[in-house]
This record gives C-alpha cells, sequence and structure tokens, in this order.
C-alpha cells in the first residue's frame, strides 16, 4: 500500500510555484499499477498541484487522510471514498482543483487493503 501527498513527481515541493502556476507533467504507463498486489491513493491526479491547508499547517490531502484514520476508517477504499469529495471540496474554496485518486480503482478487495 502506497499513500503520496506530493506536489508533483520530480518537480519540487509546494512551495515553489507562484500561485495558480501549473506544471508540466507526462503520464507514465506503469505495469506494477497492473498488479493486483499494490494499492495507491496519491492526493491528486497527475495533472494537477496538491496544496497546502495552511489553516491546519499540513497538505490538504493529509489532514483529512489522517482525519478518517482517526474516524476508523480502515480500508483503502473507505478511505478513498472519504476524503475524496472533502479534499475536493476544500481545494475548490481555495480556486484550485485538487482530486485524490486510487489506484487501481474502488474494486479494491477490501481484505487485502486493510490498516488492520
Amino acid at each position: 500500500m502506497v499513500v503520496m501527498d506530493s506536489c508533483f513527481s520530480g518537480a519540487g515541493g509546494r512551495s515553489i510555484l507562484p500561485k495558480g502556476a501549473r506544471p508540466i507533467s507526462l503520464e507514465v504507463q506503469n505495469p506494477m499499477l497492473l498488479s493486483d498486489k499494490i494499492a495507491i491513493i496519491s492526493s491528486s491526479k497527475m495533472d494537477q498541484i496538491s496544496t497546502s491547508y495552511s489553516e491546519k499547517a499540513l497538505g490538504l490531502f493529509t489532514y483529512y487522510f489522517l482525519t478518517a484514520l482517526k474516524d476508523g476508517k480502515m480500508t483503502f477504499a473507505d478511505i478513498y471514498s472519504y476524503i475524496k469529495p472533502m479534499v475536493e471540496d476544500e481545494a475548490k474554496k481555495m480556486n484550485v482543483e485538487q482530486s485524490p485518486q486510487l489506484l487501481p480503482g474502488l474494486s479494491l478487495p477490501s481484505d487485502k487493503f486493510s490498516l488492520r
């Protein structure tokens, strides 16, 4: 299981871009993502920037991920379903598009990708 809250791979941290900047991104086809032995929750789509949640002194995604754990969500599918709308709604309030991603998708077997 992998959880990632990063601005965009290989381009530095959240704070190096001016407000409103959009990164150049590449989409990589990785055969490992086709495996039924790995699950990934990322903070945003590949062409989006993960934002900070300055009120909480954390990344927006990280804040809601930790909130999901605190609220007892234990499977990757449950965590994702819980945080995705919260991150998207809070990002919209900041005038940013950020949509967490679950790979390979919601069809993950819950007994296999659980924190219990």
